[in-house]
């Protein structure tokens, strides 16, 4: 893969994490004001993942403009090690489960197609 392409999924995964601190912060000023359920919070954490994911891996495949299915699958797998590894250095535990597993793979499966999608949208 050339240096330049290595540079937009970089950029990509970048983009990525900057868009989900952004909507947490968000969410975490809503959450002062207002009562949250577990319910609500889980599904609000992975409806950001998710849409970071398409985000980034969206910018990547737009710049890169080939293998976008390949592009998406890279920037969801390294976003979701970078998301798990900060999650373990604030405190938080690894535990892996049947649903962290289905949100893996549900994250490459929307990495994958909106890779897609981004090599297919014109300028």
């Amino acid at each position: 893969m050339q240096k330049k392409y290595c540079n937009y999924i970089v950029y990509g995964i970048l983009r990525a994490v900057i868009f989900t601190v952004i909507m947490l912060l968000m969410f975490a000023v809503i959450m002062t004001f207002k009562n949250v359920g577990e319910k609500i919070s889980s599904m609000i954490y992975l409806l950001t993942t998710l849409l970071s994911i398409v985000y980034g891996t969206v910018y990547s495949s737009r710049k890169i403009n080939k293998k976008g299915w390949a592009i998406g699958i890279i920037i969801a797998l390294l976003y979701t090690v970078i998301i798990y590894i900060i999650s373990l250095v604030s405190g938080n535990t690894l535990t892996f489960g049947v649903d962290r597993l289905l949100r893996i793979v549900l994250a490459i499966v929307v990495g994958m197609l909106s890779g897609m999608l981004g090599v297919n949208l014109k300028e």
